[in-house]
């Protein structure tokens, strides 16, 4: 019953995949992929800007990200949603096998957490990270039980690869040291292994940026995060409907009536009750974490590292599809709501079985949602957008792109 309700699920976010319109910084991303099928550098529109120089005069400083992810989508060009739909399948794969290696049976519920569709469903670099680091669990939970040849390979290029994807992946070496001192049994020449790896990437991504003629990506504006934007980045974490987003013509949009003034306190009594649902939703990943004496070490510190990760990309980047920033804990996210439903039920069958509600409810809004926006027909205008960027739209490669 558990493998059946997965794959409708499977099903469903793979439509909801095919269906979701290239808009905002998805729309961006799929544009800088088409400067990378022309150039082979994956220069990014939006974060390419004027500079001054010393004697006056103006120049377009290029902005380059970390290309693989941009690299996939240019190889598949038109079909580029082959892409998300392929990371998703292995995404789900992987999930399950980890969860085996865990002793853990995986269910529909360990993977509807608002985060994940969020992620696998929008055309995100994040999507590729998420999966990377869920590969390089394996390899470590399957070598820390069979130290075998065999995984030394993957061991070396995943770390490889995570430095090509993300530039957050600059962050490893601080992974090894927690593993080198929550596992201090983990044989040390495996860790040099994975350690050898990142810095081969960091190299291969360095050079990548000087051969570019541009400078890397970074939109890094550290600030001490005000309450509001705490809120903000917790609610786009857990539920794929935001209140403050959500007006009472949406509603009627979705209803196709005309509600009229009197039914807006219904209205604003329905978003906190989505608000809820996201609240509950989050339960089961509190109710594990508190059982973390009982947890595999590699996942409470993998838990433990993409919380920090998340906490340090707010101080860094703000609140904006705070989502993407938990791409280093989705990877052990499903298994921590595995256990932790299991907790629940033993306290609370109801309560268990309200979390479990709150996450198809969820799902259901969204899907609703992505419906609306696709029969909608709107789409990000990269042309209309170098009308407000005149800097770069001399640059021939962004303007064959976009127009």
């Amino acid at each position: 019953m558990d493998k059946l309700a997965i794959l409708i699920y499977f099903i469903l976010l793979c439509t909801i995949i095919l269906m979701m319109p290239p808009y905002g910084d998805p729309a961006v991303v799929i544009w800088t992929s088409k400067v990378m099928s022309i150039t082979g550098f994956s220069y990014d529109p939006v974060c390419s800007k004027n500079i001054m120089s010393m004697s006056g005069s103006k120049s377009i400083l290029l902005c380059v990200r970390s290309p693989l992810y941009y690299l996939l989508l240019a190889i598949a060009n038109n079909s580029y949603k082959i892409v998300p739909i392929a990371l998703t399948t292995l995404f789900f794969g992987l999930q399950i096998i980890l969860a085996r290696l865990s002793g853990l049976s995986l269910s529909i519920f360990g993977l509807m957490f608002p985060s994940i569709y969020l992620l696998f469903s929008r055309t995100y670099v994040d999507t590729l990270t998420t999966v990377l680091i869920t590969a390089l669990l394996i390899v470590l939970m399957k070598i820390s039980k069979e130290d075998r040849i065999l995984h030394k390979t993957p061991l070396f290029f995943i770390p490889l690869l995570l430095m090509l994807t993300r530039e957050s992946s600059i962050t490893l070496p601080l992974f090894l040291i927690g593993i080198s001192l929550v596992i201090p049994e983990f044989r040390k020449k495996n860790l040099l292994i994975i350690f050898g790896g990142w810095i081969a990437g960091l190299v291969s991504w360095q050079l990548y940026i000087v051969m570019s003629g541009g400078i890397s990506y970074s939109d890094f504006q550290p600030h001490i995060p005000t309450f509001e934007e705490v809120y903000r980045a917790f609610m786009t974490a857990i539920t794929p409907i935001l209140p403050w987003e959500v007006r009472s013509g949406d509603i009627q949009a979705y209803l196709n009536i005309n509600l009229g003034n009197s039914f807006t306190p219904l209205v604003i009594a329905a978003l906190h009750f989505l608000g809820l649902l996201g609240v509950l939703g989050v339960l089961p990943l509190i109710a594990s974490l508190i059982r973390f004496k009982y947890m595999n070490k590699l996942i409470l510190w993998q838990a433990i590292f993409g919380l920090l990760m998340s906490a340090g990309l707010l101080i860094l980047k703000g609140d904006i599809d705070f989502f993407r920033h938990l791409a280093y804990l989705i990877p052990v996210t499903s298994l921590l709501i595995e256990m932790g439903l299991k907790e629940l039920q033993k306290h609370s069958r109801l309560t268990a079985n309200l979390v479990r509600l709150s996450y198809i409810i969820m799902f259901t809004l969204y899907l609703a949602r992505t419906i609306r926006l696709y029969a909608s027909g709107y789409h990000f205008d990269p042309c209309q957008y170098l009308l407000k960027r005149p800097e770069i739209s001399s640059i021939p490669y962004f303007y064959e792109t976009a127009c």
